[in-house]
């Protein structure tokens, strides 16, 4: 987004609570931590890098890489750090935003654009006894380094993305590691090769080539389906299973290993290092439910007290908990928190009515069928057209209709029935009202389609003549 604006012209900001550019990527130290989606595709169209390591780079590798574009894109300039943004408040006077930050500190602004995206609040369970523990918490995306694991006895929580990275690598060195799974997940291989030197030397020559594995990458995501009973879904469940049946031969760990829905009910993951870990003398895998906190560890809901030194949470982010770190206020003093109460809701993932000139990105309903990357600059790419068109028009405000939005929304979730997030499994994925917020039921091809059309008529258009206000729509 900062690249766009300063392509185009613009006066802007970067508000952000950590001391530089990286996001998640920045914040997620954890050992292991590396990206699912292949390293080519998980860059910018407009910035490809040629001297990508392997297939999934490691977070170390896509840190520089970003805070690299920043750089040559002349966004430190523009980058307010260490500040963390606690609510937004649109005035129906003054017509702009004020922001307000941690410092006390407040801001005017004509336009806002949110980018903490769906992975910023992490999920702590509330576990009785917490303050009992004489030992060491953490959660994973605030990994303790000061203290190495090596020779400790851990636990760790949840079993779901971070874990699976991070879980094999500590289980090197720890004395004893317990892993606490709530549900089991379905686990394929990775293939993460290395590029060697003359990839990436053709790659750098000619950017057609790392262009090419770039674009092979979308066009393997664009033949995804995500219907529960669809051929896609049952052959990967099938090879998923024949997986865990090659890589665990004990019958009692592979049970308690193998998950009861359709793959792509919580998020795929890849590994190579997940289940060999379980194999290991100084591995346990526990099913009994955490019941509390004792003074030494953790005592499971069948009474057994696990004696540990440190717990690390591996239990994810409050995904479908939109915006959830910031108090969002609108048009006529509604508040957003409010609003989405039964789940959130934004039109093409980017607007919302009663908010004007307030933009998401990585907004609800925008996850989990590409790159990220994609999706986010097909969404800068729209906002930017609106812009535009605010700017051609001599516009003050754009808001989008309430009809627009409402239509668009039922669409997509009538796009969800049949699809394996409404099978019968907990994922992150849907508000506890079980409506699906954070997916997209098409493919990404589609959704750029969508916001490469960007139809003004859609938005509720106001100006000023003089000092009244113009209601153009």
């Amino acid at each position: 987004m900062g690249v766009k604006l300063a392509e185009d012209g613009y006066d802007f900001t970067i508000f952000d609570a950590a001391e530089g550019f990286g996001g998640t990527w920045r914040k997620n130290t954890y050992p292991g931590a590396a990206c699912d989606v292949p390293s080519h595709f998980y860059s910018f169209s407009f910035a490809l890098n040629p001297r990508w390591s392997k297939t999934y780079a490691n977070q170390p590798e896509i840190l520089a890489y970003l805070e690299r574009v920043a750089s040559e894109r002349g966004l430190d300039d523009h980058l307010l750090a260490n500040t963390l943004v606690t609510s937004l408040h649109w005035s129906d006077v003054d017509r702009r935003w004020s922001v307000r930050t941690d410092c006390g500190s407040t801001q005017e602004f004509d336009i806002v654009v949110s980018a903490v995206g769906m992975l910023d609040v992490p999920n702590v369970p509330g576990i009785a006894g917490a303050d009992r523990f004489r030992g060491r918490t953490f959660h994973s995306s605030a990994w303790d380094h000061s203290k190495s694991l090596a020779g400790e006895r851990v636990a760790s929580i949840g079993t779901g993305a971070s874990a699976i990275q991070y879980v094999p690598e500590i289980a090197a060195e720890a004395e004893h590691l317990t892993v606490f799974q709530r549900t089991p997940i379905w686990v394929s291989p990775r293939f993460d090769e290395p590029f060697t030197a003359e990839q990436q030397e053709l790659f750098e020559r000619n950017p057609a080539e790392a262009r090419k594995v770039r674009d092979a990458a979308l066009e393997q995501y664009e033949l995804i389906n995500f219907a529960e009973d669809g051929l896609q879904t049952t052959e990967a469940t099938d090879r998923a299973r024949e997986y865990l049946h090659r890589k665990i031969a004990d019958l009692e760990l592979r049970a308690k290993l193998t998950p009861s829905y359709p793959v792509g009910c919580k998020r795929p993951l890849l590994s190579r290092s997940w289940f060999p870990t379980f194999t290991r003398p100084n591995v346990t895998l526990e099913t009994s439910p955490v019941a509390e906190f004792t003074e030494r560890g953790l005592r499971t809901a069948d009474g057994v007290e696990h004696v540990v030194d440190t717990v690390v949470y591996g239990t994810g982010f409050k995904a479908a908990s939109y915006l959830g770190s910031l108090d969002v206020w609108g048009r006529n003093g509604a508040r957003l928190h409010d609003d989405w109460s039964d789940g959130a809701e934004a039109y093409l993932g980017t607007a919302i009515p009663g908010y004007p000139n307030l933009f998401t990105l990585y907004g609800p309903n925008t996850n989990g069928v590409t790159s990220i990357i994609y999706i986010l600059e097909a969404q800068t790419e729209y906002i930017g057209g609106l812009l535009g068109a605010m700017a051609e028009r001599g516009l003050d405000t754009v808001e989008v209709r309430r009809d627009v939005h409402d239509r668009y929304n039922a669409e997509i979730q009538a796009a969800m029935d049949g699809t394996v997030w409404l099978a019968d499994c907990n994922n992150y994925y849907r508000h506890p009202n079980g409506k699906v917020v954070t997916q997209f039921p098409y493919s990404g091809k589609t959704f750029a389609e969508r916001l490469g059309d960007v139809r003004i008529d859609d938005y509720r258009l106001t100006s000023r003549v003089g000092k009244q206000q113009e209601v153009l729509q």
